[in-house]
């Protein structure tokens, strides 16, 4: 958007002037500048710097705005991505679990490889602990189930497409922003120990 002249015989209501449009957000701004009864060239001047002043005053609001937009999504996006592995049907996160004993509850956390979706309208899920299986172990696990509940004879591609183990780094601070209380020790060995000083 931008400022429009009308000269004579351009508008159905005869205006004659200048005409400043923006999107600012969701909302379109507009102001019209007449000029009707202006002959003097000084003057005609200082109305088109006034439509130029508004108009670089919306669009400076208007990137302010779509910036901001623009940072929310890479943070959704950063934060969505922290799951993913190299196969859709597959994530990796934190899962909080409970014991009962002697009538006590106690929770407790454990990286999975999570694996999920449908087959002909079938919905199948898995988890695979990975403090149980190691994480080479349990990737393998994971695209083996998966690519049998979606028929695929030669899975080769997908076990290459196994995330970095130090992507639980990555999600262990995610969620323990969120609020998790995921002791630190539950972190994959795999990861190297002076990664996990700098937690």
């Amino acid at each position: 958007m931008t400022i429009r002249e009308y000269k004579p015989g351009e508008h159905k209501a005869g205006f004659k002037g200048l005409r400043v449009v923006v999107k600012v957000g969701d909302d379109y701004r507009q102001k019209y500048f007449a000029f009707r009864g202006i002959t003097n060239k000084k003057e005609l001047n200082k109305i088109k710097k006034e439509a130029e002043a508004l108009n670089a005053e919306w669009n400076m609001e208007r990137q302010l705005i779509q910036s901001k937009k623009d940072l929310e999504c890479k943070e959704h996006r950063r934060i969505s991505s922290a799951y993913t592995t190299g196969v859709s049907g597959i994530k990796m996160k934190f899962a909080r679990g409970k014991k009962v004993r002697a009538g006590v509850t106690k929770y407790y956390y454990s990286p999975l490889f999570i694996i999920s979706g449908s087959t002909d309208g079938v919905r199948f899920d898995k988890n695979i602990n990975i403090s149980k299986h190691g994480f080479d172990m349990a990737w393998l696990k994971s695209v083996m189930f998966y690519a049998e509940k979606k028929g695929i004879a030669n899975y080769t591609h997908l076990l290459e497409r196994k995330p970095p183990v130090e992507q639980f780094i990555v999600i262990y601070k995610h969620q323990k922003s969120l609020g998790h209380d995921i002791p630190p020790h539950r972190i994959p060995k795999e990861i190297d120990e002076k990664l996990l000083e700098k937690i």
